[in-house]
């Protein structure tokens, strides 16, 4: 009798230790085991692309205390079914560019990322770090009625050379556009120049986006005749300035512009 109870209790031992070494996940000797039910999401998405296939626009905007926020910026979003995105802000006009999810339910739309916090057939809740934005599906955009040329959007084909006084100030990207392919995943959010050291160089601060976080670090800002640069201690941006009169800032290149106004 003691002999059997001996080995059903060696059995329900056995097994209980298999489970929990299914939980466990260790890459090398002297690493400690991870639990990797703990996150499941970090490596993968729960959603796809397909979802997204075709027209969306903004209805709402909140912020990180869930209180309402006025907007005129509207997002429009087209996604094809081959892998692309045609947004708009507003009234602005921007550029097909690429669309993906990658793990952790990132949406990259062109050059917008997004934590997707929940999502169905017709609504969906992304969250760019500062702002929660809710979508919903459309057929058609009421800008689609308009004549075609109602809306010009202003041309930027040839950088300027400005002083740093004209960059002065804190400025806000309200509208990227990105040439197909670009996979550039420091976006920049704003740009905050504090300290005018003299005409080429500033300092202050800068948020962008490092995949789906959001990052805030001090900056310093080195002007060369029409080209900007600004640096910190992680990341360099190196870029072409096409406007700064003081209500506008336009920067970038080919593959990437940045639209800013003034906060």
């Amino acid at each position: 009798m003691l002999l059997k109870s001996l080995s059903a209790f060696a059995f329900l031992l056995v097994i209980t230790l298999s489970a929990e070494s299914q939980k466990m996940k260790v890459k090398r000797k002297g690493v400690t085991p991870l639990d990797v039910t703990k996150n499941p999401q970090a490596n993968s998405s729960i959603y796809s692309l397909n979802q997204f296939t075709g027209k969306w626009q903004e209805v709402s905007r909140t912020d990180s205390r869930n209180n309402s926020v006025g907007f005129k910026d509207t997002l429009f979003y087209n996604f094809s079914d081959k892998g692309e995105v045609f947004s708009r802000d507003g009234v602005n006009m921007s550029l097909m560019g690429e669309a993906l999810i990658d793990p952790g339910n990132v949406l990259v739309a062109a050059a917008d990322v997004f934590t997707i916090r929940s999502m169905n057939n017709n609504q969906v809740v992304l969250d760019d770090g500062e702002y929660l934005h809710t979508l919903v599906r459309k057929n058609g955009f009421w800008y689609e009625t308009l004549p075609t040329n109602a809306v010009v959007p202003e041309k930027f084909n040839n950088p300027v050379s400005v002083s740093t006084s004209a960059l002065s100030g804190k400025w806000k990207v309200y509208r990227r556009a990105a040439q197909p392919g670009t996979t550039d995943k420091t976006l920049i959010r704003i740009l905050n120049v504090q300290s005018i050291k003299n005409d080429n160089t500033a300092t202050g601060e800068i948020m962008f986006y490092r995949t789906e976080k959001l990052e805030t670090l001090p900056c310093t800002i080195t002007l060369d005749g029409t080209r900007m640069q600004i640096s910190t201690e992680k990341n360099t941006w190196n870029v072409n300035v096409y406007k700064a009169d003081g209500k506008d800032l336009v920067f970038g290149d080919a593959s990437l512009m940045y639209y800013c106004k003034p906060l």
